[in-house]
């Protein structure tokens, strides 16, 4: 192979729903693909909606398949590997934030909310909602801390995001509700998961992070950057846009689908190997 065929490509691709695979084999095979990505000159990344903690705890070899910073919290927190240091972070305005999680408490007061923190996670009611969501998602053994909104706005720690979880329909009726908040204007909402709706500052998101870890790596390594992306969901619909090319697991969502230049296996099938053995190969 070409050890330059991929020099000056910037790989990124999302995690959950794109990247790791229930199947052992085809998560290998994904692995694998990356590393023969990288051998060729390639840059390869992830963005994710997990936070540091919350990555490692699913992925502990996370900083090794990535020779690229790594987007968290959905673009608020842009991790370098190498230094294992944070190169930028965009904090969420949490007392204007909390006047729309107070609206949303008094229609659903048993909704799951959590918080993403400099040590972990901030857990206001640790409800069954909550419980189950740490559990699917492979987060129980994360470190968090119990305390109410006001505490937290109190404390002063800083605050990178806020998932709130509930059933798929109710979750689309608080999306509603967030297209009406008067602070959009700071804040960035996005649907993540099915049961899972999110606020960031409003300068992050994958897409804009993506643009300035391109524009990183070009003023680092004095050369320009093709951006190559594959995501799933909502919060990556932006960065597949941004894309010089794209791709789009078979279980991603339509409007991603129609986005994206190239449809992959499913990610349970190995959708980052397809991706790069028969589509840049």
């Amino acid at each position: 192979m070409n050890k330059d065929k991929f020099t000056g490509i910037l790989l990124i691709s999302d995690y959950d729903g794109t990247f790791t695979s229930s199947v052992p084999e085809n998560y290998k095979k994904n692995v694998a693909a990356v590393k023969k990505f990288k051998a060729g000159g390639g840059l390869f990344a992830f963005a994710t909606g997990r936070d540091y903690h919350s990555l490692l705890a699913i992925e502990p070899d996370f900083e090794s398949i990535a020779n690229a910073p790594v987007i968290m919290a959905n673009g608020s927190r842009l991790y370098d590997t190498g230094k294992k240091e944070y190169i930028f972070s965009y904090t969420l305005n949490l007392p204007l934030f909390a006047e729309f999680l107070e609206t949303v408490y008094k229609i659903y007061p048993d909704i799951g909310v959590r918080f993403s923190c400099d040590d972990g996670m901030v857990i206001p009611v640790l409800n069954k909602i909550i419980k189950d969501d740490l559990n699917d998602l492979f987060m129980r053994h994360i470190p968090f801390r119990e305390m109410s909104v006001k505490e937290l706005i109190d404390s002063g720690d800083r605050v990178y995001k806020c998932v709130m979880i509930h059933s798929p329909e109710k979750i689309d009726r608080v999306r509603k509700l967030a297209l009406k908040f008067h602070g959009t204007s700071e804040i960035c909402f996005t649907k993540t998961y099915s049961r899972g709706f999110e606020a960031v500052n409003i300068n992050a998101s994958k897409g804009a992070t993506a643009a300035r870890l391109r524009e990183y790596l070009s003023e680092r390594d004095k050369r320009e950057y093709k951006l190559y992306a594959i995501g799933d969901y909502d919060n990556d619909l932006e960065l597949i846009k941004l894309a010089e090319f794209s791709g789009a697991p078979e279980n991603a969502l339509e409007e991603v689908k129609k986005a994206a230049k190239v449809i992959t296996v499913a990610c349970k099938d190995g959708a980052v190997a397809d991706f790069i053995n028969n589509y840049l190969f």
